[in-house]
């Protein structure tokens, strides 16, 4: 079997990404009540990870996809359920097959979050590999 190679030309710098989000009933904390139901950092955390691998994804060759690493954000104010956000990721660097990407996430009024995430780009077919033999290791 011939070894995959990665291609990553078609990755640049600066390549942004912009998504608009409804803070639906399952992106919002729960325990304060119902009239403090706002944006959960978990599911902000998980916007922004999407939005960065769908980025990357759109720009990969076929059989490669990416993980996330390193997430090191900030949530800094409430969104109330019902409203929206938009969530911006843009490409910062690139080392190899580790992609670190700024990110914000802002409402009609201010930023919510900020940050940065890492991704490593993966050939699935090795990663799949590696989790099977895990699984038989693991019983």
């Amino acid at each position: 079997m011939s070894e995959k190679i990665l291609d990553s030309s078609s990755i640049d710098k600066g390549v942004n990404l912009e998504r608009t989000i409804t803070v639906g009933e399952d992106r919002v904390i729960t325990f304060m009540g119902d009239d403090l139901r706002v944006y959960e950092t978990p599911s902000m955390i998980a916007d922004i990870e999407y939005a960065c691998r769908d980025l990357l994804f759109e720009n990969l060759p076929s059989g490669w996809d990416s993980v996330g690493v390193v997430v090191d954000v900030r949530h800094l104010a409430a969104t109330p359920m019902g409203k929206k956000v938009i969530v911006k990721v843009t490409i910062e660097e690139i080392s190899g097959r580790r992609v670190r990407f700024q990110c914000e996430v802002r409402d009609s009024v201010e930023i919510v979050g900020d940050g940065i995430h890492e991704r490593f780009i993966v050939d699935i077919d090795k990663l799949r590999a590696r989790v099977v033999a895990k699984k038989k290791r693991m019983r």
